[in-house]
């Protein structure tokens, strides 16, 4: 064989081989943006962890942690191609892939699923002194049910509906922080919050008012767990705010990475592969990410895994 057909033979076979593993071993580009959330949250460093993990990799390249309102406004962002990731609640990614809720006639397509990282828990605070105990005892009350159409808003609706007595509190439509304020101002007897454990702003509150967590009796979890995809039975441990010396049953939805149409197959498989690809040491960027496992990632997942994404957990030892 003469020697430029040669060349012209491993050229050939380099792009055939391309083209069969659909991956390659650059990202395309070297700033990616993730949308988050506030940045006195969680989401938002998260999304600086996930930024110095990359870096441990792909030194040149970095993840740009995009402060936002949070879920829904986290998908926008990605429907509109304005960011490449999201950090959003599964229930949020549930039903926008179903055109259901917020979403209702708003069908979104082309969201895929990257990976599960940690829990977020349906929390019932409420002033000690109301001496509510239980979800019946809400009846009558001033419940801060999260602002409409947010995800502690369906939260709440569909806990309260299945414990019968969504229709027979006093909703008060306002978001976590004016919620905390009013409680602790006494305008309010308590207020639903989904969030992880222990969230900082209840700490705080617990320090300047006397709080009660009520909790979601197992029949009823079970009961949600049955109804909707994307609950499932969690415990806020005893100790997880000042005065909580009892451990509390709830619910739990779960804080997913997502990714748009935007994103190509073989960036979502590098980000993927790079972010996740030692699930056991990620604890080290962020102590919320600590109790991910290689089954975990891929667990509780309401929106169909990308391709890459899909590749990538595959190889994941």
């Amino acid at each position: 064989m003469k020697p430029l057909s040669r060349i012209l033979l491993v050229i050939c076979l380099s792009i055939t081989l391309a083209a069969l593993t659909g991956c390659g071993s650059s990202l395309s580009k070297k700033e990616f943006t993730i949308a988050t959330g506030s940045k006195s949250g969680v989401y938002y460093p998260i999304g600086e962890a996930l930024d110095k993990i990359l870096k441990q990799t792909y030194s040149e390249n970095s993840i740009k942690a995009i402060e936002t309102a949070g879920s829904i406004e986290n998908i926008h962002l990605l429907t509109e191609g304005k960011v490449d990731l999201a950090l959003v609640q599964n229930d949020i990614a549930y039903y926008a892939a179903q055109g259901e809720a917020m979403f209702a006639g708003k069908k979104v397509e082309g969201l895929s699923g990257i990976a599960t990282l940690f829990p977020e828990v349906v929390q019932i605070i409420v002033r000690k002194e109301t001496g509510i105990a239980n979800l019946s005892d809400l009846e009558g009350k001033k419940i801060a049910v999260g602002s409409k159409d947010s995800g502690t808003y369906y939260n709440a609706q569909q806990i309260l509906s299945a414990a019968n007595v969504w229709s027979k509190v006093e909703h008060q439509y306002i978001g976590a922080a004016d919620a905390m304020k009013s409680l602790q101002e006494g305008n309010i007897d308590g207020f639903i919050f989904t969030s992880g454990l222990p969230n900082p702003s209840i700490i705080e509150l617990a320090k300047k008012v006397e709080i009660t967590l009520v909790p979601v009796e197992p029949d009823l979890v079970q009961k949600l767990v049955n109804e909707y995809s994307f609950y499932f039975p969690s415990t806020i441990i005893a100790n997880q705010y000042p005065g909580q010396t009892n451990d509390i049953s709830a619910v739990e939805i779960n804080a997913i990475l997502i990714s748009g149409k935007a994103l190509s197959e073989n960036d979502q498989y590098l980000l993927t592969k790079t972010l996740f690809g030692a699930p056991n040491d990620l604890g080290k960027s962020h102590p919320k990410l600590s109790k991910m496992t290689k089954n975990s990632l891929r667990q509780q997942m309401p929106i169909q895994l990308g391709k890459g994404a899909y590749k990538a957990h595959s190889e994941i030892p």
